[in-house]
């Protein structure tokens, strides 16, 4: 059995939580855009495990984080309360085209989500380059993708957001990442086991970094690996995939396109084991 991240399939065979704020669908390709030839995923390789550093959330960041280099990713999960500024100042910092996304969004929970969003990581991009918030160059692509470069000496970094239930997800990292955040639907089929749970989320983190890329992938593969795995997509490259613990029946995971050796996390328990501890 194989899975194709065929970023064409219709919105509705697709659709994520992410996907659910109006913004443009995973699944879009861009006109005039130009298939390749599909590659095959060879198999799962070794991967270390990372070194996992855990960080209480609160509004005082802690200084010795610094911009992620090679091999680091940053991950972070709050809920759309919480803010590390007043709410004021946090609207303060956003850019015309931010504060339009908002105003376009269906709805106020939706919007208020991607405000906090957007406040939160402008907060963090701060901290990390040593600047002010409001002045954070984002390069956004429209579907929550975003990159940040060092306003001094040129570093750069990949952010990418996800939305699942309460929890917003964000992860930060030198190298093209990609997260997903699975949500069971109501009235999901019974037969939706752990296991279809996780091959869907991993799919699903790999279509968000790939973006557009078509490449068939062994779903039994994809469900097949532990928590911390590696895989070689031929043509795509390595891909190191870390499954990230949940509350409940959500599933999340994040693809990184370098093999990972730390991870900071801020928002989980102390104490945290990668591999699917309920949080």
């Amino acid at each position: 059995m194989s899975l194709e991240l065929d970023l064409a399939v219709p919105a509705s065979a697709t659709t994520s939580a992410r996907d659910s704020d109006g913004s443009r669908d995973a699944g879009y390709v861009p006109a005039g855009h130009v298939r390749q030839p599909a590659g095959v995923a060879h198999a799962i390789v070794d991967a270390a495990v990372p070194a996992l550093l855990s960080h209480p959330l609160t509004r005082h960041y802690p200084r010795s984080v610094t911009a992620p280099r090679a091999g680091e990713l940053h991950l972070w999960r709050f809920r759309c309360e919480w803010l590390p500024v007043p709410v004021q100042e946090g609207d303060s910092w956003l850019a015309k085209s931010e504060r339009e996304r908002a105003r376009l969004h269906p709805n106020a929970a939706l919007r208020k989500r991607f405000i906090s969003a957007r406040v939160v990581v402008r907060w963090i991009v701060g901290q990390l380059f040593d600047c002010e918030p409001r002045g954070v160059d984002l390069q956004d692509d429209g579907n929550e993708k975003l990159r940040a470069r060092h306003p001094r000496d040129g570093r750069g970094i990949t952010i990418d957001i996800a939305y699942g239930g309460i929890w917003i997800v964000i992860g930060i990292a030198s190298a093209t990442l990609g997260l997903s955040v699975v949500v069971p639907s109501p009235g999901a089929a019974p037969d939706e086991t752990a296991e279809k749970s996780r091959r869907h989320v991993r799919y699903r983190s790999l279509c968000n970094a790939l973006r557009y890329a078509p490449v068939d992938i062994d779903g039994e593969l994809l469900s097949a690996g532990p928590a911390n795995c590696a895989f070689d997509l031929a043509d795509h490259g390595y891909w190191h995939m870390l499954d990230l613990p949940m509350s409940g029946k959500i599933r999340a995971a994040v693809a990184l396109a370098q093999p990972l050796t730390v991870v900071h996390t801020f928002g989980w328990p102390k104490g945290l084991a990668l591999g699917g501890l309920d949080a």
